[in-house]
């Protein structure tokens, strides 16, 4: 396909959103989206609206992530929940606009695992990945991060780490990467050269488990607590109270996602690292 005038692509009648999250860690099975934001515009109208709003995740935030996106337990006090902020922010992006990410699998499966455990549907719109789009038309860089692009398109030299922010960077990669995509006559044209994601179609892995761990699934299934005896990496034991909330594999171990009474949080433990266990009948 040819690259020439762009101003007769599908791309210029798309509305889009680049959009980005921050969170309380990097796997989205057991951390929290913190904030999400968006920048609405399209090629030819530019920025139509923005969205910005905190989320407060229902647990303290690790010091190692305040010292990278600098949002604090105190800042998101105040805040909305994730089930209320997501319904705005599906409402601000609408059925039809095209979402934007850098690294789409990272966000994609934050919001996806918020809305799966509030046992909500997904959006249906296609996101597309500029990781993708600059591996695929600008090869050889040193780096694809969004900063290492940034700075190496002449966007900007630093990264703010705040979600409109880096929403904003999304947006300027994605506007100066037109230049080098082919002229899209239809959307099978683009899904047939570009990454194309879909939220609705995200799916968490079923996870088999040991037999001897088969009342746990049960446990969630059926929303009850149970009190069990678990070994720290340090080799301690310590008895808890906690209501499973899903198991999931991460490399070559099994881990439950689980509300723990005795910190009154959300946890993440090993499965083999749980001595005994009992469900509660309430």
């Amino acid at each position: 396909m040819e690259t020439a005038d762009n101003s007769k692509s599908i791309l210029n009648r798309l509305e889009f959103v680049a959009f980005d999250t921050e969170t309380t860690g990097i796997w989205a099975p057991s951390h929290k989206i913190v904030e999400i934001a968006g920048v609405k515009f399209s090629i030819d109208k530019g920025i139509i609206a923005n969205f910005q709003e905190l989320i407060n995740p229902g647990r303290s935030m690790p010091a190692e992530v305040i010292s990278i996106h600098g949002i604090t337990d105190e800042m998101v006090a105040e805040a909305d929940k994730a089930d209320s902020v997501l319904q705005r922010f599906e409402t601000f992006c609408g059925p039809d606009s095209i979402l934007i990410a850098h690294n789409a699998g990272f966000d994609i499966s934050f919001v996806a695992c918020e809305l799966e455990r509030l046992g909500r549907k997904f959006t249906s719109n296609a996101i597309l990945d500029t990781i993708d789009i600059f591996r695929k038309f600008f090869p050889g860089q040193d780096s694809y991060s969004l900063l290492s692009l940034s700075r190496s398109f002449s966007i900007a030299d630093s990264q703010q780490h705040r979600a409109l922010g880096d929403a904003e960077l999304v947006r300027e990669l994605f506007l100066l990467a037109l230049e080098k995509l082919p002229l899209f006559n239809n959307w099978e044209e683009i899904e047939a050269t570009l990454q194309v994601s879909r939220m609705d179609s995200w799916q968490s892995a079923t996870t088999d488990v040991p037999p001897e761990f088969e009342p746990i699934l049960q446990a969630i299934q059926a929303d009850t607590k149970m009190e069990m005896t678990y070994s720290s990496p340090n080799a301690s034991q310590s008895k808890r109270t906690v209501k499973p909330i899903q198991v999931f594999r991460h490399n070559r171990n099994l881990y439950l996602m689980a509300y723990c009474f005795l910190v009154n949080d959300e946890r993440t433990f090993r499965l083999d690292r749980i001595e005994q266990f009992r469900l509660i009948d309430e």
